[in-house]
Order: C-alpha cells, then structure tokens, then sequence
C-alpha cells in the first residue's frame, strides 16, 4: 500500500514506550468531519451513503448512476459544463461526459442519497480549505453547488506511463464541498517539505497540489518481474496532504477476475495472471 523511501523491510518488536507503528508512519485514520449544522451526513461502515438535506434553489451535481433515493421535488437535468469541457473530461481524464444535477425547486428541504458506483466510502472534501486538490480518475462522486470546476492539468511521460493516474491530473477547484469515494481502509498523511511517500499505484485517492508527483521503480529486476507490485510506485514529495485507500477499485476487480478465472477452470491448479 505504502512504504517510506530508503527504507529495509523487517520485524521489530515494539517496547511499551514506542509509538504505535502507524503513527510512525506518519498517518492518521480518515475520519469525516461532521461539522455543526450541515446539511449532509455520511451513513454507514463499508458501501456507505451521503445523505443530504439540499436547501431550496441548491443543486447537487453527481455522477451518472450514483443516486440511492431522491425527493419528488428534486428537478434532475443533464449537464456537460460545455462540450469541449466534457470531452476533455472524459477522453482524457477517465470521468464522465454528462454529468447529473439535481436542484432542489421547493420551498424546503428536500432528501437527496447519493452511494459510490462501488463498495466504497465516500471522503468530503471542503473546496474552501482544498481547492485545486487532485484526485484520482473516477474518484469524484459529486458536489453541493454549482461553484465547483474541473483543472486538467498535465504530468510527466513517466508518471503518466506508469503512476497509474494517467497523462492528465484531475484537479478540482471552487468552495463549498465536493466528496469523492475510495475503497477499504482511508488514511490521511501530512508530507513535510522534501519528505517522500513511496505508495501502491492505484492506492492513491487524492493529494494537494502542492504535493509533487512522480514514479520510482519498485525495486530491482526480480522484483519488478516477480514481486508482484508492477513496475513503479507512486512517489510524492511533500509539502501537502496524501490521502490513500487500502482497496482500490483496481485492485477489488483484478483478484475479482483471478477468482473467475480459477472458477472457469474448476478451481483447480495455480493461477495465471
């Protein structure tokens, strides 16, 4: 999932004074804020639902497929923020050409659920404090608003090859907040200046833009040929925040389909990947 730079691989025994080994690494459980009086509440453990309360003449834009329940009053209505918005979006970035509002055209509240299009827990982010955070491909789930806009912007050959978020970084800008999904356990990390994090390709949910990205090599040969972690890991540099996730949807698909196949030769045998 993720290891520090430079650092051998091996089995300590912790004394009572050593600090617990995630808090040497540096990162904290994702916990979602809940802050006084908003109108939104995240629901659940695993496959989790954002339920919100939409004020009148508020729009919520999601992605296509994502609602669980909505309101009679709720007016939905396709949007694509301009045709050469929505294909940039979509041919480049790996998100959706449309994308679905729902407004609320009552005089009062009005219910809105929104889930992943996978198991996955759904992570607020506050554009007010985050804005121009980059976000994996997909990961953007919706955002209460109209005031939030994509930034596509372009990385290096080698960590568009092989960082496993593509040529184009999604960077999303505005205020008000916008959530995103990720799959498994979240944790959060603050990178200091120069400090690096060496993280599983498709681990990586989101970080700030001040965040520098870029690959490394997984290690020699036979582990790049036989190890089983591909051929590059993700590399950021700090300052900023990281956020990654324990159970990609990559990752959740991949051993997905290793099980099918094992099960269309009889469960029989090693498998091939």
């Amino acid at each position: 999932c993720h290891v520090a730079e430079g650092r051998l691989c091996k089995f300590v025994h912790l004394s009572d004074n050593m600090a617990a080994p995630l808090e040497q690494a540096g990162f904290v459980p994702y916990q979602a804020p809940v802050p006084e009086g908003a109108p939104w509440q995240i629901v659940g453990a695993d496959s989790q639902v954002l339920e919100i309360a939409v004020p009148p003449g508020t729009s919520v834009i999601t992605e296509p497929g994502t609602m669980c329940h909505v309101a009679e009053g709720m007016e939905p209505d396709i949007e694509m923020n301009g045709c050469g918005d929505a294909c940039k979006r979509s041919c480049c970035a790996g998100e959706s050409f449309f994308r679905l509002s729902y407004t609320n055209s009552s005089d009062r509240p009005q219910p809105l659920g929104l889930t992943p299009n996978f198991p996955a827990k759904v992570v607020p982010m506050d554009l007010n404090v985050h804005s121009g955070v980059r976000i994996k491909s997909g990961a953007f789930m919706c955002a209460i608003g109209r005031d939030v806009k994509f930034v596509l912007t372009m990385t290096s050959c080698s960590a568009g090859c092989c960082g496993g978020m593509g040529f184009i970084l999604n960077e999303l800008h505005g205020s008000g907040m916008a959530f995103i999904n990720a799959g498994g356990t979240i944790l959060e990390k603050n990178l200091g200046p120069g400090e690096v994090l060496l993280a599983d390709t498709h681990s990586v949910v989101a970080f700030e833009k001040t965040v520098h990205y870029d690959v490394q090599r997984t290690g020699g040969l036979c582990v790049m040929c036989c190890g089983g972690e591909g051929l590059f890991n993700t590399k950021l540099t700090g300052p900023g925040k990281v956020w990654i996730q324990s159970m990609s949807f990559e990752k959740f698909a991949a051993e997905m389909a290793r099980q099918v196949r094992r099960e269309l030769r009889g469960g029989t045998g090693a498998d091939i990947v």
